[in-house]
């Protein structure tokens, strides 16, 4: 069943906050000040899939999807033909994902193939969820959470969400990511990279190499855990039975070393 839709109006742009030229822009395309917002949203696509400098109209997109409840019935797509895809609800694409995309969705991004991301990618959703996903570059991915098995971010790559769920998580580069809580097997970051989160880790091997940082707010539950190089571990609390700390910087926190049970297999750190 088709979802009800939302009408815009000069007005009810007004209310939400739309900037002036957000405005001027409606009023030029729809001069009687009303459109249904899946028309614009559509408008939006077409215009940042022929126009050099999209960047604005995607930006555009952004806020309508933040500010309005999704309207749209789930969008599934067996290849990827245009760059950029806007759709105000549930996307699953059952291809791989390579190269230059911006995906912008309003509800749960389904990825069925792989995901490369490399060059000025920006992906946006509720939620994503995949089995393989690379950045490359400066890619993005901004969601509520991400739910993969392997991801890793290399170059500028960056990424934020709330919650991370996934086997393996890697930064590299300069990479950023940043998330309230992940629960993960092997979490590790090089080079200059940094990992940030505002709750918890909750793993079993974590590694820092280079001048790599990785810094929780709260606590690190984990089996495993090692400094390299010049990196950095922090946390308010760590919870671990294995520690080596072989970095200038090292490991902070205060450190509660657990015993492991005799049915618990200790695995290696993380590499």
């Amino acid at each position: 069943m088709q979802k009800k839709e939302i009408v815009l109006t000069l007005g009810l742009l007004a209310e939400k906050g739309a900037c002036n030229q957000g405005i001027r822009k409606f009023k030029r395309w729809y001069p009687n000040g009303s459109a249904p917002l899946s028309e614009v949203l559509r408008k939006l696509q077409e215009i940042a899939n022929t126009s050099a400098d999209y960047v604005e109209y995607v930006e555009y997109a952004k806020w309508l999807v933040d500010n309005f409840p999704p309207t749209q019935e789930t969008l599934v797509l067996n290849e990827l033909t245009e760059k950029v895809i806007i759709h105000n609800g549930d996307v699953t694409i059952n291809c791989d994902i390579d190269g230059d995309r911006i995906i912008i969705g309003n509800g749960d991004l389904n990825i069925e193939g792989g995901a490369n991301l490399t060059g000025w990618v920006e992906i946006q959703a509720k939620n994503v969820k995949g089995q393989n996903i690379t950045l490359y570059d400066c890619a993005t991915i901004w969601a509520g959470a991400i739910d993969t098995i392997n991801i890793a971010a290399y170059d500028d790559a960056e990424i934020g969400v709330k919650t991370m769920a996934a086997t393996n998580i890697a930064a590299y580069g300069d990479a950023k990511i940043s998330s309230g809580t992940i629960d993960t097997q092997n979490i590790v970051a090089y080079d200059y990279a940094g990992i940030f989160v505002e709750e918890t880790i909750d793993t079993i091997n974590i590694a820092a190499y280079d001048y790599a940082g990785i810094f929780v707010e709260e606590t690190i539950d984990t089996i495993n855990i090692a400094a390299y190089d010049q990196s950095e571990i922090w946390a308010k609390k760590i919870n671990v039975q294995n520690i080596m700390d072989d970095s200038r910087w090292g490991i902070h926190g205060k450190i509660n070393l657990i015993q492991p049970s005799s049915n618990q297999q200790n695995t290696n750190t993380a590499s």
